[in-house]
């Protein structure tokens, strides 16, 4: 009985440890991608056609804001649109 925890227990820690390998390799790579795109990539300026739709300027503002923090600076609001 003790043979068949010990295997049980042994393929256990074999597969989280697979696990865990192929998890972090996934996100190193994602991160490795990202850098390299981000290296390549060309940045492209839109300028942004203000049209208010009824929407006021205080609420564009503060979308603006979160925009410029969220992305740090290198998001672009394309179209605004009140649902």
């Amino acid at each position: 009985m003790n043979s068949d925890i010990s295997t049980a227990l042994s393929l256990l820690v074999i597969g989280m440890l697979t696990v865990f390998v192929v998890l972090t390799l996934v996100v190193f790579t994602g991160k490795l991608l990202t850098v390299i795109v981000n290296l390549f990539a060309k940045e492209v300026v839109v300028q942004m056609r203000v049209n208010n739709n009824g929407i006021e300027n205080s609420k564009i503002a503060a979308i603006t804001a979160a925009v410029e923090s969220f992305t740090k600076g290198s998001g672009n609001i394309q179209k605004i649109e009140k649902l």
